[in-house]
C-alpha cells in the first residue's frame, strides 16, 4: 500500500509558478508607484481647476501642460492595469491548478474557475476571495502533509485585506470614471479629479497589499513544487 502511494506521488508533476508570481509582484509595484505620481499630479490638476474657477491667476499653456500629464498618466495607467489583470489571473489559475495536480480532492471548484470566477456576475463578488483562500489552506496543508515538521507562516488575512481593497477599489474606480463622463462644468470637473484622487490613492495600498498576497502564497507554493517535483530534505535552516 506505501508503495502504491509513493508510486503515486513521483507522477505528480506541478507546474513551476514562481516566474508569474515574481512578475505579478513586479507589475503591482509599478502600479503603487505609478498612483503616488498619479495622486501628486491629481493634485495640481484640482488646484489649477480651483483657480480657474474661482478666476485666479493660469496660463493656457498651464493647463495644457496639465491635460497632457494627466492623459500620458491615465494611460501608462491603463497600460498597466490590464497588464496586471493579465499577470495575476495567470499566476492564480496555475496556482489553483496546482493544487489539482498535487492530487489534492476536496478543491471545492474546476481549474477553470479561478479564472472565470473574477467575470460572473454576483458570484465574482465572493468566489475568488474563497478560491484564494483556499489556495493559501490547501497549500499549507499539503506542505505539512510532506514535512510533517514544516510550520507554514501564510498569512490568511492578507486575503481578506486583499479581498476587501479589490471590491472598495473597483467601486470607487467606477465612480470616478462616471464622474469624468458627466464633467461638464468646472465644479463637475473638481468634483471628479476628487474622485480620481480618491481611487489613485487607495490603489497603492491595494496594489502593495495584492502584491504582498502574491508572495506570501508564492513562497510556499514553490516549496511545495520542490518537494514534489524534487524531493529533497528539508532542514531546519529552510523552514525558517
Amino acid at each position: 500500500m506505501e508503495q502504491a502511494e509513493n508510486h503515486s506521488l513521483e507522477k505528480i508533476e506541478l507546474k513551476d509558478n514562481s516566474r508569474r508570481a515574481k512578475l505579478a509582484i513586479n507589475v503591482f509595484w509599478a502600479i503603487g508607484i505609478l498612483n503616488i505620481i498619479a495622486v501628486i499630479s491629481g493634485y495640481f490638476e484640482f488646484e489649477l481647476l480651483e483657480r480657474i474657477r474661482d478666476d485666479g491667476m493660469y496660463s493656457i499653456e498651464e493647463a495644457e501642460s496639465s491635460d497632457i500629464r494627466q492623459g500620458l498618466i491615465g494611460l501608462l495607467q491603463s497600460g498597466l492595469y490590464i497588464t496586471s489583470i493579465v499577470v495575476f489571473l495567470n499566476w492564480f489559475r496555475r496556482a489553483y491548478a496546482n493544487l489539482h495536480r498535487a492530487g489534492i480532492k476536496n478543491l471545492d471548484h474546476s481549474e477553470s474557475m479561478a479564472l472565470w470566477s473574477f467575470f460572473i456576475p454576483i458570484i465574482s463578488l465572493f468566489r475568488p476571495y474563497k478560491i484564494a483562500r483556499e489556495i493559501a489552506v490547501e497549500t499549507k496543508s499539503k506542505l505539512t502533509e510532506l514535512i510533517p515538521e514544516y510550520k507554514p507562516s501564510l498569512n490568511l488575512s492578507l486575503i481578506g485585506f486583499w479581498w476587501a481593497l479589490f471590491i472598495i477599489t473597483n467601486y470607487v474606480g467606477q465612480f470616478a470614471f462616471k464622474s469624468a463622463v458627466k464633467s461638464d462644468t468646472v465644479d463637475q470637473m473638481i468634483a471628479s479629479s476628487q474622485a480620481y484622487m480618491i481611487s489613485d490613492f487607495l490603489d497603492i495600498p491595494a496594489a502593495i497589499v495584492t502584491l504582498l498576497m502574491i508572495k506570501n502564497i508564492s513562497q510556499h507554493e514553490s516549496l511545495l513544487f520542490e518537494n514534489i517535483n524534487n524531493p529533497v530534505t528539508v532542514n531546519e535552516t529552510e523552514l525558517t
